[in-house]
């Protein structure tokens, strides 16, 4: 996964979405979006 991406937090969520601003994934909470980035 490339290094540059945002984690926004939206509605009780977090949306992640890469330097392009395009969707990757969403995630219950900001420390599970980090762990499945590193998973990428």
């Amino acid at each position: 996964m490339a290094a540059n991406f945002d984690i926004i937090p939206v509605r009780g969520h977090y949306e992640v979405y890469d330097a392009d601003g395009k969707f990757i994934f969403s995630a219950d909470t900001r420390s599970e979006a980090l762990r499945e980035l590193e998973a990428a």
